[in-house]
């Protein structure tokens, strides 16, 4: 590697950049074997960097370039997947012989993305149906303080839903979007606050699958962890 690294350092020293992009070129031809992988050599990230802005790609070399990155983006997209489903809350385990974790695990979740706990999750009682309280949180969106209050009706799979937001006056805002979207981006539920600054959903119908809150205001924008009903 110190060879190529010295190589490397004497194509980098001339000054023309077209002929340092050739000079990259027929390198990278003479030590195919031996080319370090993309950053774990900022030596040679500098001159395949120099060489690209001065290298026509070939036909050829654009559509393997599309293969690849297309490949990446499927990898990258698998990944983050399996991340939300690494940390995904099950709210079914808030019923069963798990809630104390479930409750635990949602609260840190929640706390990592900058939720401050109000009213803690996990209280239980009857409304009809049996309904499962993820307790009220409160957050910062640019200048708006917004507070939510998740709850799931266990019975007919459904979420009620409580957000107040004001600004930093604690007076009331209005238009401040919530949403609640689907793991595959699609909007299951979206509402403004009213002039009071609050929205007030306690029926919304959701299908089997993962959700989360998303509060936006201005060019900000905060959304809770996945969840599952």
């Amino acid at each position: 590697m110190n060879t190529l690294n010295e190589k490397l350092a004497k194509i980098l020293t001339n000054s023309n950049e077209e002929v340092v992009a050739k000079s990259f070129a027929a390198f990278c031809k003479e030590h195919a074997n031996d080319l370090p992988m993309p950053g774990e050599n900022k030596q040679f990230d500098q001159a395949m960097w120099t060489a690209s802005q001065f290298t026509k790609l070939s036909k050829r070399d654009e559509d393997l370039v599309a293969r690849v990155t297309a490949k990446l983006a499927m990898t990258t997209m698998d990944a983050v997947a399996k991340s939300m489903q690494d940390t995904v809350l099950n709210l079914k385990d808030l019923v069963g012989s798990a809630k104390q974790s479930a409750i635990d695990t949602w609260q840190d979740m929640l706390g990592a993305m900058s939720w401050q706990q109000m009213v803690p999750a996990g209280a239980m009682r009857g409304v009809g149906a049996q309904l499962v309280t993820l307790g009220t949180y409160q957050t910062q969106v640019a200048d708006a303080s917004v507070q939510f209050n998740l709850g799931w009706h266990v019975d007919k799979d459904e979420l009620r839903l409580l957000v107040q937001a004001k600004d930093s006056a604690s007076e009331a805002l209005s238009d401040v979007e919530v949403r609640v979207t689907s793991i595959d981006g699609t909007l299951a539920f979206s509402r403004k606050t009213n002039e009071d600054g609050a929205v007030v959903a306690p029926c919304v119908p959701v299908k089997s699958g993962q959700y989360k809150i998303e509060i936006l205001w201005a060019d900000g924008i905060v959304d809770t962890p996945f969840f599952r009903v």
